[in-house]
């Protein structure tokens, strides 16, 4: 079992030399505490809360329900939009060209790949 520190100002549970042992005397009251009065009898049973039933979900969505949910999303798209760093007109012009050279090259390396396997496959079969 976890031994637990103590906090400042608190004993450590165990007897030192000027506090009694087992059997010594009560306890110190736990602050925050109080202690029950009893009246005499048997302690009063209160009853306990019951719980309330849930209720349960029509099977579908209303239409106003969908139309808030496509309206807010579109909303949400509309906000997402504005924060986008758009590119001007040179860097768009840039990046276009990059993309047709890359993609020229890799057409001619496999315009290439294709001409030696069907020369290699013509000289085996």
């Amino acid at each position: 079992m976890a031994r637990i520190r103590p906090s400042k100002g608190q004993s450590s549970g165990e007897p030192g030399p000027d506090e009694s042992g087992p059997g010594g005397a009560e306890p110190p009251p736990v602050p925050g505490r109080r202690k029950k009065k009893s009246s005499g009898g048997q302690p009063k049973a209160q009853p306990r809360p019951r719980q309330q039933a849930k209720n349960e979900k029509a099977g579908t969505v209303t239409k106003s329900v969908q139309e808030g949910r496509s309206r807010r999303y579109l909303g949400e798209v509309t906000t997402e939009l504005k924060k986008v760093t758009w590119p001007n007109r040179a860097q768009l012009f840039q990046a276009t060209a990059v993309v047709l050279i890359f993609v020229a090259v890799v057409a001619i390396y496999l315009g290439v790949v294709d001409a030696l396997m069907s020369t290699l496959v013509g000289a085996i079969f």
